[in-house]
């Protein structure tokens, strides 16, 4: 089911499936990528329990062994609509049988949306209701259109905020896998696009206690800024070497594994943990200019 809110400024469209961001419309221009199947078939995917890849596919808790696809399953699941009023929607998700076959813990997982004059403020607020404790990471994907209006790929750049230096844990392509080895630190404040620049696969950074990335062209004043506090990560993606016209800016609380991972959950780089009945908030807002 897709939901549809608008102001004076923007229209969005949701769908129940995976919690997704459809559309994000401003000005009679589409911001948000459409999804086509030749390049990459989605638009703005929510992560979890897991984000990026596993080492085999697989990981090990409370001594059994489980399957899980990258980025988890919450993107391929149907979430419940709790509230929708005319500025907001809120949708949740809670194991299920299929779930529990990857994932071996109840939870609460609930995905908002809330429009204020030209932003969208995205809420991830996850609650554990198991007996044990829940390990787990949470993201966001959105893909953005390239170009907007105007120009081509090459007219666009990243802007990154606060310019200072910040970790970069590079990966590898055929695998998907951090080589946390290689992490080292980078001053990095500009990324102007060209397709090399994602010829290892993402970009992935650690975050400021305050971070902002904007997309932003040299031909119109049309772009987009994410904003975001306590999402320790961040991934900056386009696929290569295709000319695919859209770049994703994706916030993270969690990462891929390691090539050299053990697999045990527990212990996983980048992991957040909940106590049995806790509950973990994570935010980030869209403005579009």
């Amino acid at each position: 089911m897709k939901t549809r809110l608008s102001n004076e400024n923007l229209q969005i469209e949701i769908n129940s499936f995976g919690a997704e961001l459809n559309s994000i419309q401003h000005a009679g221009i589409e911001y948000l990528w459409q999804a086509d199947k030749s390049y990459w078939a989605r638009h703005a995917p929510v992560l979890f329990p897991i984000v990026g890849k596993l080492k085999a596919g697989e990981y090990q808790l409370d001594g059994e062994h489980y399957q899980m696809p990258g980025h988890g399953f919450a993107r391929d699941n149907d979430f419940e609509l709790i509230k929708e009023d005319s500025d907001e929607v809120i949708y949740e998700l809670r194991e299920n049988a299929d779930s529990l076959n990857k994932y071996p813990r109840k939870f609460r997982f609930r995905v908002a949306y809330k429009l204020t004059d030209q932003t969208i403020r995205v809420r991830y607020e996850v609650k554990n209701e198991d007996e044990k404790f829940m390990q787990f990471g949470l993201g966001a994907h959105p893909a953005f259109n390239v170009p907007l209006k105007s120009g081509t790929f090459e007219d666009y750049k990243l802007t990154i905020s606060p310019a200072e230096k910040r970790d970069f844990i590079p990966l590898d392509p055929p695998t998907g896998l951090l080589k946390l080895k290689d992490k080292k630190e980078e001053a990095v404040s500009e990324l102007e696009l060209n397709r090399e620049l994602f010829k290892e696969d993402a970009l992935v950074f650690s975050s400021s206690k305050k971070m902002a990335v904007s997309l932003t062209n040299s031909i119109d004043a049309h772009g987009v800024r994410l904003s975001w506090e306590k999402m320790p990560y961040f991934g900056l993606w386009s696929p290569y070497p295709a000319d695919a016209p859209f770049v994703c800016i994706e916030p993270w609380c969690g990462l891929a594994d390691d090539e050299n991972t053990d697999g045990d959950l527990m212990t996983k780089f980048a992991i957040n943990e909940l106590a049995p009945e806790g509950k973990f908030v994570a935010e980030y807002e869209i403005e579009i200019f």
